[in-house]
């Protein structure tokens, strides 16, 4: 019984394909739609410029050396925005929200800043180091925070628990 239902179902699979008229030098064809036209918010030079960069990526004709902005010692906390509360999030003139980091501690060793930034981890904190390229100081932040409140709070805290002097209190950029 089990055979004959398999021999029905592999027929009537096969059977089709077997009896149509196209053949197998023959390729199927597909119908693909027209290009939308762009839309009027998008900028057609910023789209045509990484175009022209992935094709020159793509090639090897475009060589760009990618290097980190070189973190800067911070000898003081960066200074408060006036137009934003300190428990809530701000905005740049940018339109790009505006957060706040601890640095930590620098150090020469990167043993040293990887040991401290995971023991921060352990308690519980987001803490990441930044790297010089051609610096001799690895730092370690905590961080990102977008309500400085909480950075300073968090500051205090860090100090208490961990009895780290000079926290600063920076801006956070992205790289």
């Amino acid at each position: 019984m089990l055979g004959a239902v398999a021999t029905v179902l592999a027929l009537a699979l096969v059977l089709p394909n077997v009896l149509k008229d196209n053949h197998l030098d023959e390729g199927d064809t597909t119908l693909i739609p027209v290009k939308p036209e762009t839309p009027s918010w998008v900028d057609e030079k910023q789209s045509s410029r990484v175009r022209i960069e992935l094709n020159a990526l793509e090639t090897g004709s475009f060589e760009q050396k990618i290097t980190a902005p070189e973190p800067q010692y911070a000898l003081q906390d960066d200074p408060k925005d006036p137009n934003v509360a300190g428990d809530r999030a701000g905005l740049t003139p940018q339109g790009a929200p505006i957060a706040w980091t601890l640095q930590v501690g620098a150090f020469k060793s990167s043993k040293n800043a990887i040991e401290l930034r995971d023991s921060l981890r352990t308690q519980g904190y987001k803490a990441y180091i930044l790297k010089n390229g051609t610096g001799t100081y690895d730092r370690v932040y905590v961080g990102p925070m977008l309500q400085r409140a909480k950075a300073e709070h968090a500051k205090a805290e860090l100090n208490q628990k961990t009895g780290i002097k000079n926290i600063r209190l920076r801006q956070y950029t992205p790289e």
